[in-house]
């Protein structure tokens, strides 16, 4: 049986950086049922790890991160398999998500459809210039979904329904402008700005940045006053742990 997705971990003192690479190359490393499947199992997995301090989310080769929803697939479903695909594939934005650690994109090419949603599902996205982003669903026929629901938190109302009901493409550089993308780079400095934001995550607290990414979920899906109560609530539960001892005083006793 083929498989679809490359787990590697690397062990560091920080804890485990874990990178997950969708290897559907001839295809564009586009999602099909089985692509699907098998990143969901991964992504459970590896959200059952807590040692796992990063996420690195990325596609095989250097043409495409993922090339959207498998429309040889797609072409086939009916009203129900149509709901079901379509549900694992959000379960797999909601691992994203909602994983215990921040979850990094790598977006080395094109990243369409299904792709955009992920890397919306991201918490933060590290593309290069030769990246490509755009919702072309209606021009196959069905809308854009899912957690393409993210797109007018993060571009707007009237850019994301521009691109959800055009299929334009946006550039690299467009991207980072709307505030899609955080980290624009030349290609070939793609991995070394991935290694850079790595080294930034592992510097901070683990359990910190558990609780943080939960209030970021949280801030998202709450009144602004809700919002507040629960960051209170957060930096409550933080000194549940020893962490904040500990950074802080080794921060107080730092060579000066």
């Amino acid at each position: 049986m083929a498989k679809f997705i490359i787990t590697e971990i690397e062990d560091k003192p920080e804890g485990k950086v874990a990178r997950a690479t969708i290897d559907n190359q001839r295809k564009l490393n586009t999602l099909n049922s089985s692509v699907i499947g098998e990143l969901n199992e991964t992504l459970t997995r590896l959200d059952n790890d807590k040692d796992i301090a990063i996420l690195i989310l990325t596609g095989a080769g250097n043409k495409s991160f993922i090339g959207g929803a498998d429309i040889s697939e797609m072409a086939g479903l009916t009203p129900d398999s149509a709901r079901s695909f379509i549900t694992n594939l959000h379960h797999a934005c909601h691992k994203v998500r909602h994983f215990h650690a921040p979850v990094v994109a790598r977006v080395n090419g094109l990243s369409l459809g299904a792709g955009m949603e992920l890397a919306a599902a991201c918490d933060i996205i590290i593309a290069c210039k030769s990246a490509q982003f755009a919702m072309p669903e209606v021009r196959v026929g069905i809308p854009s979904v899912i957690d393409a629901a993210l797109l007018p938190r993060i571009l707007g109302f009237n850019l994301a329904r521009d691109l959800v009901l055009t299929g334009r493409s946006l550039d690299a550089t467009e991207a980072k402008q709307a505030g899609f993308v955080q980290r624009l780079v030349e290609d070939n400095a793609l991995d070394d700005e991935t290694d850079r934001v790595i080294e930034e995550i592992l510097e901070g607290g683990r359990n910190a940045i558990s609780i943080q990414k939960q209030l970021c979920n949280d801030w998202e899906n709450n009144t602004l006053r809700d919002g507040i109560q629960l960051g209170i609530d957060a930096f409550s539960l933080a000194y549940e742990s020893t962490e904040p001892r500990q950074m802080m005083e080794a921060f107080l006793n730092r060579p000066r």
